[in-house]
């Protein structure tokens, strides 16, 4: 006898991409809300300025550039940190699979409770 085995429907990836942000958690919130943090907070990242957020101290470095967080570059951060903004999310390696940088980049852009 033989037992079908239901499986589920993979999660959206923005549930996905919440799992990844626990690497993101120590430093940055998803609310403009939430307390002040080392990093700031990623309310609204994507389409954003770079260094555009009035109450938060950015490096000379990144407050230099002139850019949008735009999905792409997003993803290029998020695969290589210290390659795109050196010094930035200094304890952040990467994340090397293009499924998971798209999953975080979908949670960033939706963050659900």
């Amino acid at each position: 006898m033989s037992a079908a085995v239901a499986s589920a429907p993979d999660p959206p990836p923005a549930q996905i991409g919440k799992r990844h942000f626990i690497r993101c958690l120590a430093c940055h919130s998803t609310s403009a809300s939430a307390r002040p943090m080392t990093g700031p907070h990623l309310e609204g990242i994507v389409g954003r300025q770079a260094a555009s957020l009035p109450d938060f101290a950015y490096s000379e470095t990144l407050r230099a550039q002139d850019f949008i967080w735009d999905e792409a570059r997003l993803d290029a951060f998020l695969e290589s940190p210290h390659t795109v903004n050196p010094g930035m999310c200094l304890t952040f390696m990467g994340l090397p699979k293009p499924a998971d940088r798209a999953a975080l980049i979908a949670y960033l852009k939706a963050p659900a409770p």
